[in-house]
């Protein structure tokens, strides 16, 4: 089966890894910082920039400092990429020179048999770039000095790697990715358990996860395929409270990745951890997050298998969360145990049945019909002893399912009249998992004369 070609950056820690996938990708998708350790899990970005389509995958040390107490799991994740990869940017550290984990890379690398392009970093300087001769003592045949902070010698490798890419697609390695991915964005708080979720649903330990809390730092995508549908799945940092957060800080920026992986996602999992039997300020405020912009949302109850219960539990715990969260009473909920995998195949069918029925369109007589019953069921309050008159209603977009209303006097009427109007809707058309925009607006005087016939 053809397939993309597969490119995996590696490396001793803080050689700059992220920092040339950012340069390679031509934009700023992993978190970088000086602090060694920071990448943890493989990173995918398909990169069409160039003439060949390719997969380029960041990872973390395959050898060196590591204050995470992480290690293993890092370097276990960094391995698999190795295999995956066609060809390997091996990277090393022009300014600290030849370091002992080095070889050990050196070496690991040796034993995969795979093609490398092995690239000194930090090399702004002249000097640099004349101690560099250096890494020949490890045996290597030629090296690519680069820059990948200030963007040198980038050029140079991109073309060692089209050369590469040409050989493969000669071979027939040529597939484009699916383009309708259902795009699911897990959001939660530190050690709900987004990144076990993660592997469950993938069905492999694609993600470092660990009881430490802070573990994932970036956002990282995930692409499966589940009854018959492609998701794209994103693992995100856990957001804490603004205040707990230092500015410029790694924490920091992962907060800003997982706030640009909300924007761009269809459907989001709030993972909550179902042990503690409650939901606090910071869930409703990122649950907040997702309602105000428009994404389908899921619910996901974790960790269900820590809690001592009896057949009334989840019952009363989901109605616990519908009364602080009213202003999201359509999410559905799921309680799951990402550890066991107990009951995580429901995660699969909700994500469909939210992303179809955030895709739903009323048909506009029916939206008519449904509109105008309300009114006259329980027409609004009177504006200065005038009624306030319906005209027209249509659902103008959908994703999230957007209405706007035609009536005389559109200030009049309030947020309570419009829930009411949502709650309407709903009994007709659930569009579970998803809010309901509602707009409403004065018609135009052109609107008024082609309604009266009388077209000027």
């Amino acid at each position: 089966m053809k397939k993309i070609p597969g490119i995996a950056i590696v490396g001793r820690t803080n050689v700059g890894k992220s920092s040339l996938f950012n340069a390679i990708c031509g934009r700023r998708l992993a978190v970088v910082n000086e602090m060694p350790g920071v990448t943890r899990d493989r990173n995918y970005q398909f990169v069409n920039r160039y003439d060949i389509p390719f997969k380029l995958i960041d990872t973390g040390g395959l050898s060196g400092e590591d204050r995470s107490g992480l290690h293993d799991s890092i370097r276990a994740q960094a391995l698999i990429a190795i295999d995956e990869a066609d060809l390997i940017i091996a990277v090393f550290d022009g300014i600290s020179g030849l370091h002992p984990y080095d070889r050990e890379v050196v070496d690991i690398l040796r034993q995969k048999r795979k093609p490398v392009l092995w690239v000194v970093n930090k090399c702004e300087k002249e000097a640099t770039r004349t101690a560099a001769a250096e890494f020949y003592s490890l045996g290597i045949d030629s090296y690519i000095c680069v820059s990948a902070a200030h963007n040198i010698g980038i050029r140079e490798l991109v073309v060692k790697l089209k050369e590469f890419l040409a050989e493969k697609v000669a071979e027939g390695a040529t597939e484009l990715p699916v383009a309708d991915d259902i795009k699911v964005a897990i959001l939660g708080k530190p050690n709900t358990g987004k990144s076990t979720l993660l592997n469950r649903l993938v069905g492999q330990e694609r993600l470092v996860a660990s009881d430490q809390p802070g573990t994932t730092v970036d956002s990282i995508d995930v692409q499966i395929k589940r009854e018959g549908h492609s998701l794209l799945l994103v693992d995100t940092a856990g957001l804490r409270r603004k205040a707990r957060v230092k500015d410029g800080s790694v924490e920091r920026y992962g907060n800003l990745r997982t706030l640009r992986s909300l924007a761009r996602a269809d459907v989001v999992l709030l993972l909550l951890d179902g042990s503690r039997l409650d939901i606090t300020q910071q869930d409703i405020k990122i649950l907040d997050l997702a309602h105000s912009r428009g994404k389908g949302i899921v619910i996901v109850v974790n960790k269900w298998d820590l809690v001592e219960k009896d057949h009334r539990t989840a019952k009363e715990f989901k109605e616990r969360i519908y009364e602080r969260i009213s202003f999201a009473r359509y999410a559905p909920i799921v309680f799951v145990s990402a550890l066991t995998g107990r009951r995580c195949p429901q995660i699969y069918k909700k994500i469909i049945e939210v992303s179809s029925e955030r895709s739903k369109r009323i048909p506009t007589a029916e939206l008519n019909r449904i509109i105008q019953r309300a009114f006259e069921k329980n027409p609004p309050p009177l504006y200065r002893g005038r009624e306030i008159k319906l005209f027209f209603a249509t659902q103008v977009a959908v994703a999230p399912p957007t209405i706007i209303l035609f009536v005389n006097y559109p200030a009049k009427i309030g947020d309570a009249y419009m829930r009411y109007l949502k709650k309407t809707v709903r009994k007709s058309f659930p569009f579970e998992g998803c809010d309901i925009k509602f707009f409403v607006r004065k018609r135009t005087a052109k609107e008024e004369r082609i309604e009266s016939g009388r077209v000027v």
